[in-house]
């Protein structure tokens, strides 16, 4: 974990304790250190606390966080990801990985059953 920032994670929500020497993060650099994926697949996020106007807030990732703010992270459906310009080559970026993965450990039980 930052020692500015500690988060406390339950499936997608969030309670958010922030130091004093920071001021605030925003909803983006809250999901940017928890996971690039996370940062990649938001849709919105629902905030309690002290930064909300109402409880929940509905927010976009430039929400500025206060202390103690409870932050609920909404990802994106797999429809709406399907229908990103970049979906596709994530899904073959993630397919290659794999099986280049697989092919690696057949290699090695090769490997080990030859001696």
């Amino acid at each position: 974990m930052h020692d500015h920032i500690v988060v406390l994670l339950l499936w997608t929500i969030l309670a958010v304790v922030l130091s004093d020497i920071r001021k605030g993060t925003t909803v983006k650099s809250l999901c940017a250190n928890i996971s690039t994926q996370m940062l990649r697949d938001f849709n919105y996020a629902l905030v309690w606390g002290k930064s909300a106007v109402h409880a929940p807030q509905r927010c976009g990732l430039a929400h500025k966080l206060d202390d103690e703010d409870v932050v609920q992270i909404v990802t994106k459906t797999i429809k709406q990801q399907q229908n990103s310009t970049s979906y596709a080559t994530l899904a073959q970026e993630y397919q290659d990985k794999h099986a280049k993965k697989r092919l690696e450990a057949k290699k090695q039980k090769q490997r080990k059953l030859r001696g």
